[in-house]
């Protein structure tokens, strides 16, 4: 990479991106004061402002008046200009617009292959940035930096040195167009994580150490429980739990049926299925299909913790 780049060299790249619009996160959004009503029935306003969409008038967050709503919009139109003026290469690259909630959680997500490389078991590995805003409390503007693996389609958290590249509160101070100056650290994050992803392709554990790494991510005690007296065969373990648990028993199932084979019994095969299981697990509830955006990030932040705690697949 040149240490010069000029500011707008990518604005020829991305003027096909903005031509196709915002997607799910085309609407726009107004704030009205709250109300109440006292014992003598006269109407007054609290110190809380709704955030609300102007096309459906659905609630999107509550909050007090010295909060910033930043429109999904206004948001990804940001985005896009912070990729603009960071320096990266971004020809053909991927933009995926997502919501949740009606629209009170928005996803962006950009596949940036010219930083694409092989990883140490053959496949390939692209840079992905995931922009994050929401309405709702759950997390302030953020841009993220993680990894695509191409064989799998699993996107691979970064857990090791700053995860953020880019974070910044919904306030009136608000500026995120600060952030081109500071998103090529994703390039750094990147070729670190590449160095951890080989160091544990070369680390080898057994089959119930995998199966314990995926009890202790999901927080199941009954199954830890059944190991700490002495129980070994985790498709036993599976059986004898006093609930299914269908996230265990899926990580389970693509670590002992695909990633173990393919990889082998090592902490790069743990770390697979786990990205497996929060990129493509499946949810049962309506409600929650329609939310699978947020299910799949509140995954990904489960991953790396698990990993992060992990003492054996920290980064060293």
């Amino acid at each position: 990479m040149n240490n010069i780049t000029p500011m707008y060299a990518n604005n020829t790249a991305l003027n096909a991106i903005r031509e196709r619009g915002y997607g799910s996160a085309g609407f726009d959004i107004a704030t009205a004061p709250l109300t109440y009503h006292d014992a003598d029935f006269f109407s007054h306003n609290s110190s809380k402002n709704v955030i609300y969409r102007t096309d459906t008038g659905a609630e999107l967050g509550v909050h007090g008046h010295g909060y910033k709503p930043v429109a999904p919009k206004h948001m990804i139109d940001v985005t896009r200009n912070i990729i603009e003026r960071s320096g990266l290469s971004i020809n053909n690259m991927e933009e995926t617009i997502r919501t949740s909630h009606n629209g009170s959680r928005t996803f962006v997500q950009y596949k940036l292959p010219e930083y694409t490389y092989k990883t140490s078991d053959g496949d390939n590995a692209t840079l992905s940035l995931l922009a994050l805003s929401s309405f709702d409390g759950t997390w302030p503007f953020m841009i993220s930096a993680a990894a695509l693996q191409q064989a799998c389609t699993n996107l691979q958290v970064f857990v090791g040195g700053e995860v953020s590249v880019f974070k910044s509160k919904h306030t009136q101070s608000l500026d995120i167009e600060r952030g081109g100056r500071i998103i090529t650290k994703a390039l750094d994050m990147f070729h670190n994580q590449r160095d951890l992803w080989q160091q544990w392709h070369g680390t080898s554990n057994t089959q119930l150490e995998a199966f314990k790494v995926f009890a202790k991510a999901l927080k199941c005690k009954s199954a830890l429980k059944l190991i700490d007296e002495g129980a070994t065969h985790p498709e036993f373990i599976l059986g004898d739990l006093p609930r299914r648990n269908n996230s265990l028993a899926y990580l389970w199932d693509v670590y002992s049926n695909i990633y173990s084979g393919r990889l082998g019994d090592n902490y790069w095969a743990v770390y697979n299925a786990m990205t497996d299981w929060s990129t493509h697990g499946g949810v049962t509830k309506s409600a929650s299909r329609a939310n699978i955006a947020s299910i799949q990030n509140a995954r990904q932040q489960v991953v790396r913790e698990a990993i992060q705690h992990n003492h054996y697949m920290k980064a060293a």
